[in-house]
């Protein structure tokens, strides 16, 4: 039963994509993110109501899910995979130093530090065992710094407002990926802690926001030319970082570490 409302809740952020790209191929004008038809506040209630029907969901996750220690591939896989376009992101970035802003040439060395990170992660999931990722949590704690510098980019430094729709679902992906990731570091060291609900609220979250909403929004403008390569593999290494919030989710609804070993 749980699993079945996750899987419910995981195509309504489906539909809410499918109905983003709707809306910005007809709606917006996507060279400055003005909605053309309809009130932007329409917009944002469809995905308030998401995340609350997220927030909710939560309930249904055992406070600490046996599945969130030890072995599962999946994760693994989709870590190895955030990994390797982290780097690529990284390589992009360092490729074009010379045009870069600080700002973006600190991106580019934490965008390693993350993608180390991640891979280190994905090794871990498929242990048998219980295995951290590293000896501490310093390093799992670096390896989200790329995502808090990139959300006070979006939140603080790149010109926006609430009028412009695509611009502000980006910085909320930004935060919603950052939450996920430190929900993720903290599941990795300590896997007996009593975080399944939120484990799965930020998974949601971060799929919702970073692969569902976020992600159509740079492909349609790089479609058009109003988004360079860069941005394009930016927002798709989000995107699989909210493919890895999935994945969470689902593992955060299994049976409970004391059903197990009861």
């Amino acid at each position: 039963m749980k699993r079945f409302a996750t899987s419910l809740l995981a195509l309504v952020c489906l539909a809410a994509g499918g109905a983003r790209w709707l809306d910005l191929v007809n709606c917006t004008d996507l060279a400055t993110g003005f909605s053309t038809y309809g009130s932007y506040w329409v917009r944002y209630a469809v995905v308030g109501a998401v995340l609350l029907l997220a927030a909710l969901a939560s309930f249904l996750a055992p406070g600490r899910p046996a599945a969130l220690g030890g072995h599962n591939a999946l994760q693994g896989v989709l870590a190895f995979l955030c990994g390797f376009g982290f780097a690529a992101l990284a390589g992009v970035q360092i490729g074009g130093w010379a045009a870069l802003g600080w700002v973006e040439r600190i991106l580019a060395v934490l965008y390693l530090v993350s993608a180390l990170w991640m891979l280190l992660l994905g090794r871990s999931r498929f242990t048998e065992e219980f295995e951290a990722p590293t000896g501490s949590a310093v390093f799992g704690v670096a390896g989200t710094l790329s995502l808090y510098l990139l959300t006070i980019q979006r939140f603080c430094l790149v010109p926006t407002g609430i009028v412009r729709v695509g611009y502000t679902l980006e910085a909320m992906a930004a935060l919603a990926a950052l939450l996920f990731c430190t929900a993720q570091v903290k599941a990795a060291y300590i896997p007996g802690g009593k975080s399944g609900g939120w484990v799965f609220f930020t998974g949601m979250a971060a799929f919702l926001l970073c692969t569902c909403l976020a992600l159509p929004g740079v492909v349609c403008e790089y479609l058009v030319g109003q988004a360079a390569l860069a941005e394009l593999i930016q927002a798709a290494c989000i995107g699989l970082v909210g493919l890895s919030g999935l994945a969470y989710a689902f593992t955060a609804v299994g049976p409970a570490a004391e059903e197990i070993t009861a």
